[in-house]
C-alpha cells in the first residue's frame, strides 16, 4: 500500500475521533446497558472496551516512544509493510460488519471480568492519546522505527503500520459496541 502519508494519517484521525464519540455515547448508558451481552460467550461493551484499553496499554508506549524517536520524513508517500496491511485489513470492518470472527488471546480477553465505568474513562484517555500521537506524526517518518507485535516481541511492525493496525482493531470492537448499543436502544432482544 502506497498513500499520500498526510491522508493516510488524516483518516486514521477521523477513525479515532469516530470511535470516541461512540465512547462518549456509551457514557449515557445505564450500568446495566454496558453490561448486557447477546449471550454467555459474547462481549458487553465494557468488554469490548476493555480489551481495547488492554492492546492500548501494550501498544500506546511503543508509540509514544516511535513518535519520539521518529527521523523526520523525507517523502510525502507512505509506503505499507505487507504484514502490517495484511493485519489491519484483517481487522478492519467491512461495509459496517466484522466478517471474520478471532479469539482473542487469554491475556486480552475481558469475558467474565468485573468491569466499571473506568473502562471509559480509560477508553477516553487512550483515544486522546492517539489523537495526540497522530497529530505529532505528520512529519515523522513513520516507516521507522518498528514496533513489537502484542502476540511476539519477534515480529515488529513499521510505527505507521502499527497505528494502522491498532485503529482497525478498535474500529472493528467499537462497531460491535455500537451494535450492541443500537439494539438496547432499539429495545431489540439481546
Amino acid at each position: 500500500m502506497k498513500v499520500n502519508q498526510e491522508q493516510f494519517l488524516q483518516q486514521l484521525i477521523e477513525n479515532v475521533e469516530d470511535n470516541l464519540t461512540s465512547v462518549n455515547e456509551y457514557m449515557e448508558l445505564s450500568d446495566e446497558e454496558l453490561n448486557t451481552k447477546y449471550d454467555e460467550k459474547s462481549w458487553s461493551i465494557l468488554e469490548c472496551m476493555e480489551h481495547l484499553n488492554r492492546y492500548g496499554d501494550y501498544y500506546i508506549p511503543y508509540l509514544k516512544k516511535a513518535m519520539n524517536t521518529s527521523p523526520q520524513k523525507t517523502k510525502d508517500i507512505y509506503k505499507g509493510g505487507w504484514l502490517g496491511n495484511y493485519f489491519a485489513n484483517m481487522m478492519q470492518p467491512k461495509g459496517g460488519s466484522i466478517s471474520n470472527k478471532m479469539s482473542a488471546p487469554s491475556d486480552k480477553n475481558p469475558i467474565g471480568t468485573t468491569l466499571d465505568r473506568v473502562v471509559l474513562s480509560v477508553r477516553k484517555e487512550q483515544c486522546t492519546q492517539l489523537l495526540e500521537i497522530l497529530g505529532h506524526s505528520f512529519d515523522k517518518n513513520i516507516n521507522k522505527p518498528r514496533i513489537p507485535i502484542s502476540i511476539s516481541r519477534v515480529i515488529r511492525l513499521k510505527y505507521g503500520d502499527t497505528l494502522h493496525f491498532l485503529i482497525a482493531h478498535d474500529n472493528r470492537h467499537t462497531l460491535q459496541g455500537d451494535r450492541i448499543m443500537y439494539s438496547i436502544s432499539n429495545k431489540n432482544t439481546i
